[in-house]
């Protein structure tokens, strides 16, 4: 294994650079560059990092990464048993195991609430279709006998008055011609109002963007892993919310208020896992292409 090292080690050098421009560019601390040229892997977080982290280094400093590995069977593979159990530590935790039956329930829920609340929308508009085409038959008679009054009181005024009201009539329907107008004004608000985000710089490892326009009530980050395993973390306003390590398939939902200003997230292996905000889909930059870890940062006007 310290062969591996000694070879990045060297491929350093030749670039001219030091265990500090190498954290930078790569974003991996330099306690675990330092491992990954002595072949200290126990220092990493585990087997899926080590790996990872030697061929971004590999990458970085002009070698193939992807070669590398292959040709160096000592280097650990990432063992699915070993994730496993993270997750499973991590579930316990989170949820206390309930019967079989509480999970038929609470698998059940989501279907018996759709239902109901079908029904109860059956019932309020036949109601309101039956109540209305009951009350509806009184007023209309009253309003037609009203309207007989005002024709034979009228028909007993003066043409003089008549002509008055019509010239008052003709007077107020002249603004009304005016009214829209204003159309397309709130048309013009509904774009506005769209949920707009905005890539707004990237130096590669980091990227930001600015988040406008209707922001909900309720907000939901997503991230879900494909074709491969991610440890991610969600950060609302400097304070850690949620963080977990996906397993091909597995998705983490994030869900935070309107009031938030800043949403923070930090992703280890982004080739594999993707983002969305609020149902939309996020981009990551195209600085970031061979970067595995990335962190994403999102300001809301």
């Amino acid at each position: 294994m310290n062969e591996v090292g000694e070879k990045l080690k060297e491929a350093r050098k030749a670039k001219g650079y030091t265990l500090d421009d190498l954290q930078q560019m790569t974003k991996i601390q330099k306690r675990y560059l330092i491992a990954v040229e002595e072949g200290n892997l126990e220092v990493l977080p585990g087997n899926f990092y080590a790996r990872a982290f030697i061929k971004q280094y590999a990458d970085t400093v002009g070698l193939d990464g992807e070669q590398l590995l292959k040709d160096h069977s000592d280097i650990p593979k990432a063992k699915n048993d070993e994730y496993s159990e993270k997750v499973i530590t991590t579930q316990t935790r989170s949820k206390p195991k309930s019967s079989s039956i509480m999970d038929t329930i609470q698998d059940s829920l989501p279907t018996i609430l759709i239902i109901l609340l079908v029904l109860s929308i059956a019932v309020v508009f036949y109601w309101a279709v039956v109540k209305g085409s009951n009350d509806s038959d009184t007023p209309v008679i009253q309003d037609k006998t009203s309207e007989k009054q005002d024709v034979e009181v009228g028909s007993n005024e003066s043409t003089d008055s008549e002509s008055e009201n019509d010239d008052s009539t003709d007077q107020k329907d002249q603004p009304a011609e005016e009214e829209p107008k204003e159309e397309p004004k709130e048309e013009e608000n509904d774009e506005k109002e769209e949920l707009n985000i905005t890539q707004t710089s990237s130096n590669g490892g980091t990227t930001n963007y600015t988040v406008s326009g209707t922001i909900p009530a309720k907000q939901q980050i997503t991230l879900t892993a494909e074709g491969g395993e991610s440890w991610v973390s969600v950060s609302v306003d400097g304070t850690t919310v949620d963080q977990s390590l996906l397993t091909d398939g597995n998705s983490l939902s994030s869900k935070f208020d309107q009031d938030s200003s800043t949403v923070t997230v930090v992703i280890g292996n982004a080739a594999v896992t993707s983002v969305q905000l609020n149902d939309q889909a996020v981009s990551y930059a195209e600085e970031s292409a061979n970067a595995v870890r990335q962190e994403l940062i999102f300001e809301f006007e």
